[in-house]
């Protein structure tokens, strides 16, 4: 979208989760307007009014189900900083801390619902998209149920299905979505292009993660969150795969001790595990962006830009890392 075009979509759902917000100021309202004061960059409302300008979209459906997805990915953050303990999110304190642990509950719950409503709203295929919705968010607290019950080092396998679980299914959903409401999915008796999707999609939840996981632990100035909680880390994992100190690190990771923490820590950054994170976060992209003109022509944009995007964050990511 051009910035005019996407500042103004932008504006209509900022709108439209304005006056969807729950009323008569009560407690959960308060808590939800103090949620959305920061609300993030919208990155799948943004992929869902993408795709559906580009398939010509009506309007009111197009920004109702942008709002549905958004909505949805909200709430799952909400109860992600309450299985985390996480005291900020966004610039601010959590929901979870600062108005506790039963109003993040509520409201994250109240979120889906609404998404839900969102979706149904779609006089056509409103059926279809609350389906796919719902399917979504169940991918996506398997994954994250895998992402905190994990206490043995994850192998790479285990680490790329986790984080695939965890940000696929909701990056996803807003393109599939716009599909299923411009109805291409019914005239392509040919599917391959769905799996191609998913293909895609996947890799750059890849390789959105993997970077996350380096910034976790470079520099080793900063206390590593994921090995500290014991939390799948893609550099974590190749380093427990490999050299002569495996089994040493594989008996502290399992172990409750955390003295050693700033130790292994510099270890593991000072490997050559972070040169091989790198490439292969650099080869899904690659595999992302050769599986773009598999798609349908109106959703190569959409896709193309997804790559790019995932791209510039990895390489403002690395920039800081330098700096």
């Amino acid at each position: 979208m051009a910035p005019t075009t996407k500042n103004l979509w932008l504006s209509q759902l900022d709108n439209l989760l304005h006056s969807e917000m729950p009323k008569n100021n009560d407690s959960l309202a308060i808590a939800a307007n103090y949620h959305f004061k920061n609300p993030g960059k919208a990155f799948r409302a943004q992929l869902a009014i993408s795709s559906g300008t580009a398939l010509n979209l009506d309007n009111k459906d197009n920004i109702h189900w942008a709002a549905a997805c958004e909505l949805l990915h909200n709430a799952s953050l909400i109860h992600d900083d309450i299985s985390d303990a996480s005291t900020h999110r966004r610039g601010q304190k959590s929901i979870n801390e600062f108005f506790g642990s039963d109003m993040a509950l509520c409201l994250g719950d109240w979120m889906v619902a609404k998404a839900f409503e969102l979706a149904a709203r779609n006089t056509q295929q409103g059926g279809q998209l609350t389906a796919l919705l719902a399917q979504a968010m169940q991918e996506t607290c398997s994954g994250q149920i895998s992402d905190t019950s994990q206490r043995q080092c994850a192998d790479l396998g285990e680490w790329q299905k986790i984080a695939a679980g965890k940000t696929a299914p909701l990056l996803i959903a807003p393109i599939k979505g716009a599909a299923i409401a411009a109805g291409i999915i019914n005239r392509y008796e040919n599917s391959d292009w769905l799996n191609d999707l998913d293909r895609l999609v996947s890799f750059c939840g890849l390789a959105y993660q993997g970077y996350n996981d380096i910034d976790d632990i470079i520099p080793s100035s900063h206390k590593s969150c994921d090995l500290d909680g014991r939390k799948p880390n893609l550099v974590v994992s190749l380093f427990a795969a490999q050299g002569t100190s495996q089994t040493d690190f594989n008996q502290w990771y399992c172990s409750n001790d955390n003295r050693q923490l700033a130790h292994w820590q510099q270890r593991i950054a000072s490997s050559v595990v972070i040169l091989q994170a790198n490439q292969l976060v650099d080869d899904w992209l690659m595999q992302a962006e050769q599986l773009v003109t598999s798609l349908p022509l109106a959703l190569q944009s959409v896709t193309a830009g997804l790559v790019e995007s995932v791209k510039k964050t990895t390489l403002e990511k690395s920039q800081c890392r330098i700096a």
